[in-house]
């Protein structure tokens, strides 16, 4: 996987893109770092969401396809942001509910020395008023 400097000089045209509400662009530049054999865990799950909100019904699958793909890959995402834009595409697809909360278990089960991990997670289900996955933290 690349570092993280280099990610994040990847995701930036992306998340400029999508910001100004322009994803046949950020669909556009997910290709061309794609083809340069970017696959951090961040550019894959902003990729999936990239592929959610296109108006084709063909890359709207496809993203659904690889937004459940992350969500059950072995050894599990464990980017903060990379969660976060999961739980976002899980959210459109209406499986945030019984998706959302899997996804940061599983990561504290493989990084259970991650404290950012755990207090994200605690934090996040504290805010969204998901109790049963608090106490869970």
């Amino acid at each position: 996987m690349a570092d993280t400097a280099v990610t994040e000089r990847r995701v930036r045209p992306i998340q400029d893109a999508i910001a100004s509400g322009n994803w046949k662009q950020a669909l556009k530049e997910c290709e061309k770092w794609q083809k340069k054999g970017e696959a951090s865990d961040r550019f894959l799950a902003l990729k999936a969401a990239v592929l959610l909100h296109q108006s084709d019904g063909r890359n709207q699958e496809k993203g659904t396809n690889e937004t459940l793909q992350l969500c059950q890959r072995q050894p599990p995402v464990l980017n903060v942001e990379a969660i976060h834009q999961l739980q976002d595409s899980l959210s459109l697809l209406n499986l945030e509910v019984q998706e959302g909360p899997k996804l940061w278990e599983r990561a504290v089960a493989a990084r259970p020395s991650d404290q950012d991990l755990i207090t994200t997670w605690l934090s996040n289900s504290i805010t969204a008023s998901n109790w049963q996955s608090a106490q869970k933290v």
